[in-house]
């Protein structure tokens, strides 16, 4: 099954409150950069994460109400910084 992308976290902490809001739906979920973000501090390397195509409108109805103040475009302004 193939994954696309659901969203980019500024932090490791939201981006596992986010995996266990989708896994109690049922949806799994896949993070990218993970260890390289907790381990080096690179600047615009956040964590991002994954689910599977079947479940993507599911999972980003999901992001959208779990998380209404990360929007494309600040965290844009975030990796620009």
């Amino acid at each position: 099954m193939k994954t696309v992308y659901l969203a980019t976290l500024l932090n490791s902490f939201q981006a596992y409150l986010l995996k266990d809001i989708l896994e109690s739906e049922g949806i799994v979920s896949f993070m990218r950069n993970e260890t390289i973000s907790s381990v080096y501090s690179i600047p615009g390397m956040l964590i991002e994460v994954l689910v599977f195509e079947d479940d993507y409108e599911k999972a980003k109805e999901i992001y959208d109400r779990a998380f209404p103040e990360l929007t494309a475009e600040q965290i844009d302004q975030i990796d620009r910084s």
